[in-house]
């Protein structure tokens, strides 16, 4: 088997002072004033300039990329936004990348594409691996709690993406491979098992969340797609981001998300709901920044979305379509108290 090349995590604390100081004889740094403000002291030099990610755009990043200051060395340091925009600099400029994530609510620092936005739908573009990927400890625990523990989004999307995976292979003969379905379902398995230390924000919760980062890309590299962590869950995430233009948590917005299709695909509910409450994340709407006409909306939407976006394979919302009752009844059991 050819061997798989991806980032793999140094974990600690105050480790950005542990590079060599090459790293920042000629460095820029993406990054959220928030995030800069914490690690600004760890810096050997300072910077030639600390650049905020203006948009997720691709072409008005690719601007700003073209504006800033051109560096040997670019650091990403924050969430999705400041780490796929360090990620697009190094692919664009071929500068060494080194990747500090601040927060853990998706899994862009672990992936090679670049995550961006075409008129508000997600793209991924490039390849690019960073010389360092730095899980800091203490730089997470600064964060607000609930934006760790949105990093299961993108393990809990397993639930839904495998009964997906698996309609598909049965209604259109797509590629199925049982081997890695199961290490896909272990790792969900583990991310259950982990909900303790995932709700307090331990150093064995946060380095649990970036170990199944880890393999849930592995797995993905290895079957050459995203089928093993991404459904039609991901679906209603790009769909909804489309038709509001507006960018949410990712993690918050995949856990309501994985509700919703597995209501969709009337798998058991309450694995999800007990897994939720005991790592107390908040997937409600007004919570994940959307109304309950957003949801509606989307969820009549995604027919034609899923029709134009021919890349996404197929799930339970291209099997049963999106009617306006089944819509209705869908909103109805989205708002019974168990949700």
């Amino acid at each position: 088997m050819t061997a798989i090349r991806q980032a793999l995590p140094t974990y600690g604390t105050d480790l950005i002072p542990t590079l060599d100081r090459a790293y920042f004889d000629d460095c820029l740094v993406f990054c959220a004033p928030e995030a800069w403000e914490l690690v600004k002291h760890e810096f050997h030099f300072p910077p030639k300039q600390v650049a905020v990610p203006k948009s997720m755009e691709q072409s008005r990043l690719e601007r700003q990329i073209q504006r800033v200051a051109q560096c040997e060395t670019v650091f990403g340091i924050g969430g999705g936004s400041a780490c796929d925009a360090a990620k697009m600099f190094a692919w664009k400029t071929g500068a060494k990348l080194i990747l500090v994530p601040s927060i853990l609510s998706a899994d862009a620092p672990f992936t090679k594409s670049i995550g961006v936005r075409v008129d508000h739908r997600v793209r991924y573009v490039g390849e690019v691996f960073p010389e360092h990927l730095l899980v800091d400890f203490e730089l997470l625990r600064k964060a607000p709690p609930n934006l760790n523990r949105a990093g299961i989004g993108d393990i809990l999307s397993i639930y839904t993406a495998l009964f997906d995976w698996r309609l598909a292979h049965e209604q259109t003969a797509e590629a199925y491979d049982p081997d890695i379905a199961a290490q896909s379902q272990t790792l969900l398995d583990q991310l259950f098992a982990g909900a303790d230390a995932i709700r307090e924000n331990t150093e064995e919760g946060l380095a649990l969340l970036s170990e199944l980062y880890v393999g849930e890309v592995r797995l993905c590299e290895q079957f050459g797609n995203s089928r093993p962590e991404e459904g039609s869950e991901h679906y209603f995430g790009y769909c909804i981001e489309a038709l509001t233009k507006r960018h949410f948590i990712h993690g918050e917005l995949i856990a309501m998300a994985v509700v919703l299709t597995a209501m969709s695909q009337e798998q058991p509910l309450q694995p999800v709901l007990d897994f939720l409450a005991a790592i107390d994340l908040d997937f409600r709407p007004a919570q994940v920044g959307v109304t309950i006409d957003d949801i509606h909306d989307t969820l009549l939407a995604l027919p034609q979305y899923l029709e134009e976006e021919t890349q996404l394979p197929y799930g339970i919302y291209h099997h049963l379509g999106m009617a306006e009752n089944r819509v209705d009844g869908l909103m109805t059991k989205f708002a019974e108290p168990a949700c």
